[in-house]
């Protein structure tokens, strides 16, 4: 078993690496409205004198009730029509669906996953047959493989013994797939129950060839508590019993189990460890017609020293390029990655606003939607300066004010440096009346509020960083 927080901290660091992936099962589904296995099968099993919550198997109940109609025509026609639907908003995948993971497995039949991830944009690469998997879209943001199949074919579906048996002749490309991202990706399992005999067979595999090699994956189980057995106490003990020798069994293949109290904690779960893999991005908003007397010789050096030290963190960087800060901390970046170029895509963003799109009668929400899109990506936004010229006067960059209040809407972590002047003083002097709300801002205040020089400004950024990376 592993802790919630450790499991967060974890899988976020897989989410920033890229190589964190999704499993997905009947649970998953369920919790829009779809039904489980149980509900498919139940009145079939009825027709032949069965009841499924008797039986542990009932991909052999789906095999009994073939053998004894000659077809699977109604479990096929119960596939399309219960499973063909407009599902119910899944919190869970929506979470998902927005965070930069590449990689969806599932075995349910419905395209809750595929239409939730197009729904928050992306673009998505849907593998179906094996003939697919020679195939790739391009561009794709996320690859979502049906490894048993999908309802607008419900003849294709893997559902009883003889298509697990036939699985390796007829499906055994997703298998070798499966059994590839396994090594190499760190999985998440929702809504599985591990009684797929597929997935069983994928992972002693990879148990008997990696042996303690092996990849750590993790499951939400929830736990068997003594409230839900009410005068039941044998039952109690005996299912606490199974479920720990169960979590022991996984760990064999390198499965870890997050208990939960309730699967109704898992979004929450899943939004922290979102907010944690953000905190990766850090997007530095600012612009800056001047800067100021205190500031004028000083401010690109200052940029650059600042930019310089976020990337030797590791950290990637957003920019708007904002006039004045956004080129200098484009060109900071560049320098830094001369030696290796292939490094400029890991640890830089460019979002250019559309300024030449100005005279648009939905520019403003054009740039609404620029600003809901970095902040996709940003967990932490650093504020300097603001202000702009217009008609010959200098203003406040009203546009830098409107990214600090997008990034208290998202849940960023707000570092204003209230000594560059103008919208970042204004944001700071906020911050500053309530900074129980910005404990990660604590023995910082005066160099935030007041000093110029570069140095310690640059040092006083670095160490709220590190406090924040403490925090999670």
């Amino acid at each position: 078993m592993v802790e919630i927080k450790n499991f967060k901290k974890a899988y976020s660091k897989a989410i920033q690496n890229g190589y964190a992936a999704i499993f997905a099962g009947a649970g998953l589904s369920k919790a829009s409205g779809f039904v489980d296995w149980n509900e498919l099968l139940d009145d079939l099993a009825k027709e032949i004198k069965l009841d499924v919550k008797k039986e542990n198997d009932l991909v052999e109940v789906a095999q009994y009730y073939c053998n004894e109609k000659q077809s699977r025509n109604e479990i096929n026609e119960r596939i399309l029509n219960r499973f063909v639907t407009d599902s119910q908003e899944n919190e869970s995948i929506k979470i998902l669906s927005e965070l930069p993971i590449h990689t969806f497995w599932t075995t349910n039949y419905d395209h809750l996953i595929e239409d939730t991830l197009k729904k928050s944009g992306k673009r998505v690469d849907i593998k179906l047959t094996p003939q697919n998997l020679a195939t790739n879209l391009s561009g794709n943001d996320a690859v979502v493989y049906k490894m048993h199949g999908d309802c607008s074919t419900p003849e294709n579906c893997v559902i009883i013994k003889d298509d697990y048996e036939l699985y390796n002749e007829t499906r055994q490309l997703f298998s070798t797939t499966l059994q590839g991202d396994l090594v190499s990706k760190t999985f998440l399992f929702i809504g599985f129950s591990f009684e797929d005999p597929n997935l069983k067979y994928i992972l002693s595999r990879i148990r008997v060839l990696l042996d303690k090699n092996r990849r750590t994956h993790y499951l939400f189980l929830k736990k068997i508590q003594k409230k839900d057995y009410i005068r039941k106490s044998k039952e109690y003990y005996y299912d606490l019993n199974k479920q720990q020798l169960r979590m022991h069994d996984l760990l064999r293949y390198g499965i870890e189990t997050v208990l939960i109290d309730d699967y109704n904690q898992i979004p929450e779960i899943l939004k922290e460890v979102k907010k944690i893999s953000k905190c990766n991005n850090i997007f530095i908003s600012g612009a800056a017609q001047e800067y100021g007397a205190a500031w004028e010789k000083t401010a690109p050096i200052f940029i650059k020293k600042l930019v310089s030290n976020i990337y030797k963190k590791n950290y990637k960087i957003i920019t708007g390029h904002g006039r004045g800060v956004g080129s200098y901390v484009i060109s900071s970046v560049i320098e830094e990655c001369q030696l290796n170029v292939n490094a400029l895509e890991k640890h830089l963003i460019i979002k250019a606003f559309p300024y030449e799109d100005k005279e648009r009668s939905d520019y403003e929400q054009l740039i609404k939607d620029y600003r809901e899109g970095i902040f996709k990506y940003a967990g932490i936004a650093i504020f300097m300066f603001g202000n702009k010229v217009s008609d010959g006067d200098i203003i406040r960059a009203d546009g830098v004010y409107k990214e600090y209040e997008m990034a208290k809407q998202c849940g960023a972590y707000i570092i204003p440096i209230g000594s560059t002047g103008y919208v970042a003083k204004e944001i700071w002097n906020e911050v500053s009346l309530k900074l129980d709300d910005f404990p990660y801002l604590k023995g910082q205040e005066k160099v935030l509020q007041d000093c110029t020089d570069p140095d310690k400004v640059v040092n006083a950024i670095i160490s709220i960083l590190d406090t924040i990376a403490m925090d999670y």
